[in-house]
């Protein structure tokens, strides 16, 4: 299989990547929960009684798998970026940006 060039990792990332943030929205949905349950477990905010009646395990756990998980696929779909001679400092964050910012003007 021919090596890709890197303006065609960018012409394949960048929709991959836009369209990865759909799904990723409940990745950040479930991070930012663990996120304020643990602020409320240190006295930074407050939380809804019923979130924790549980434990705070639940919440915490959810956000963690969510992330492993989340971060698993993006990974292996941007697994190409790889052996590509793409520049690694600026594709990665840019596939943050494309996964993540999307989803934190929605919340």
């Amino acid at each position: 299989m021919p090596k890709l060039q890197p303006h065609h990792v960018w012409l394949i990332g960048i929709p991959l990547n836009l369209l990865l943030s759909i799904p990723a929205y409940y990745v950040v949905v479930f991070v930012g929960l663990a996120g304020v349950v643990i602020g409320g477990e240190f006295g930074w905010t407050t939380v809804d009684p019923t979130l924790v009646d549980d434990g705070v395990g639940i919440p915490i756990g959810m956000g963690v798998a969510a992330l492993v998980l989340g971060t698993a696929i993006v990974v292996s779909l941007n697994a190409f970026a790889f052996r590509s001679g793409v520049n690694h400092r600026s594709y990665w964050p840019a596939v943050f940006a494309l996964v993540v910012v999307p989803n934190l003007f929605l919340l």
